[in-house]
C-alpha cells in the first residue's frame, strides 16, 4: 500500500459481529493509523466497532434511506462523489448497490463475499446471481473458501482470474494453548443467528452425561427463543450464556473442546481462534471445515442438523483425554503452518493496492 494515508470506504450488509467484520478490523489494525476508514452499515448495525483497536481512525456513517436496487444504487454514487475514497471495499449481497456505484463512478474497488444466509445455502437465487455475475465481472472478488471459489467462477461465471482465494487468518499470540479445565466444557462462540444452529448443538447436549456442560458466547436475535429451547430439553441448568463480547480469547481456555453446529459456514474465523487456542474441535460439514481441520480430525466432522452424530463425536473426544490433547495439538499446527494471521492478512492488503493501481 502506498505510505500516504488512504481513506478507505468500507460499506458492509452489517457490521455486527462476526468473521467478515472481525477480518475487516483486523485489515485496519494491519494498515495503521496512517489511513481513514468509513464504515456504513447497510442495516445499521455496527456492534462490531468495539473491537477496533486503538490508533485506528474510523468514521460511522449511516446507510441511505430503505429503497429499491435503482434508489439505493443513486444514493450511494452520490455519497461516494461527495466522499471521492482511494479505494471502496464491499462486503456480501447486501452492499451489491454500492458495487455499482462504484463502478459508476470509476472508483477502485475490492469486493469480498464471505458466505450466505440460509436462503442460499443449498440453492442460489437466480436474481442475486444475475446481478452479481453483471457487476462483479471486472471486479476483484475476494472469498475465504474453495467452496465459494467454485461457485463464483462456475455459478456467477466470473474470470477465473479475478476470484481470488484468501484464507482468512488468525493471531496466534493472542489466542494460544492453555490449561485444560478441569470440567468437560463445550464452548460455541458466535451470533445467535439461524445459520449458526444452537438448537443443534442443544439437543446434542441433551443426549450427553450431566457433567458435560455447554458454554455459548455471541449474542443475537435467537437468545430468547434459544433460553426457552434449552429449558424445554431439560439443560437449562447446563448452559452458561456468556453474552456478546468484545473479546473472546479468554473464553477459549475455559473449553475443553469447542463446537461449530453452523448449517452453514465457508472459513469459520471462530474454528481457527479455537484450533490456534489448541482445543480438539467437533464441526458439521460445511463450507471448508473439512479442508482446514487437519486430517486427525476426520471422524470429529459430522453432518449439518445431526444432534445424535454431533452428540456421539463430542462424546468420544471428551472420554479419551489423550485423543483430545492430540487433536488440539494437530490443530495448533495446522494454524501455524497455513493460517498465521500476518501472512494471511498482506494477501489482502496486496488485492487491494494492485485494485488501487489498476
Amino acid at each position: 500500500m502506498s505510505q500516504r494515508g488512504l481513506r478507505c470506504a468500507h460499506v458492509f450488509s452489517t457490521f455486527g459481529a462476526g468473521g467478515p467484520q472481525i477480518r475487516a478490523v483486523q485489515l485496519m489494525g494491519q494498515l495503521g493509523a496512517l489511513h481513514q476508514h468509513v464504515v456504513m452499515a447497510m442495516d445499521g448495525n455496527t456492534d462490531a466497532k468495539a473491537q477496533l483497536p486503538a490508533g485506528v481512525v474510523c468514521e460511522w456513517v449511516p446507510p441511505p434511506p430503505k429503497g429499491g436496487f435503482v434508489a439505493t444504487v443513486r444514493a450511494q454514487r452520490r455519497w461516494l462523489a461527495a466522499l471521492r475514497p482511494d479505494l471502496v471495499l464491499t462486503y456480501n449481497w447486501g452492499a451489491i448497490e454500492t458495487v455499482a456505484a462504484a463502478r459508476w463512478l470509476g472508483v477502485p474497488i475490492v469486493h469480498h463475499e464471505d458466505g450466505f444466509l440460509p436462503d442460499e445455502v443449498q440453492r442460489r437465487l437466480w436474481r442475486r446471481s444475475f446481478l452479481r455475475r453483471c457487476l462483479l465481472r471486472k471486479v476483484p472478488v475476494i472469498v475465504p473458501s474453495l467452496v465459494l471459489q467454485r461457485i463464483a467462477t462456475e455459478e456467477w461465471r466470473l474470470p477465473a482470474a479475478n476470484v481470488k482465494h484468501l484464507p482468512n487468518g488468525v493471531d496466534l499470540v493472542r489466542f494460544r494453548p492453555a490449561a485444560a479445565p478441569a470440567a468437560a466444557i463445550v464452548g460455541m462462540v458466535g451470533g445467535l443467528r439461524p445459520e449458526k444452529d444452537h438448537s443443534t448443538l442443544l439437543r446434542a447436549l441433551s443426549q450427553l452425561p450431566g457433567p458435560v456442560r455447554a458454554c455459548v458466547v455471541g449474542g443475537g436475535a435467537l437468545a430468547a427463543a434459544l433460553h426457552t429451547e434449552a429449558l424445554a430439553l431439560g439443560v437449562a441448568g447446563r448452559v452458561q450464556w456468556v453474552g456478546p463480547v468484545t473479546d473472546t480469547a479468554p473464553w477459549y481456555t475455559t473449553f475443553s473442546l469447542f463446537v461449530l453446529s453452523s448449517r452453514t459456514e465457508q472459513m469459520p474465523i471462530a474454528m481457527l481462534e479455537a484450533m490456534a487456542a489448541g482445543l480438539p474441535v467437533v464441526a458439521t460439514d460445511v463450507g471448508d471445515v473439512r479442508a482446514i481441520l487437519p486430517p486427525s480430525a476426520a471422524a470429529c466432522i459430522v453432518p449439518a442438523n445431526d444432534p445424535a452424530a454431533l452428540a456421539a463425536a463430542i462424546g468420544r473426544v471428551l472420554a479419551d483425554h489423550p485423543l483430545a490433547a492430540q487433536l488440539g495439538a494437530d490443530n495448533r499446527a495446522r494454524v501455524t503452518e497455513r493460517y498465521e494471521a500476518a501472512t494471511c492478512l498482506q494477501r489482502f492488503l496486496d488485492v487491494y493496492a494492485a485494485a488501487i493501481r489498476t
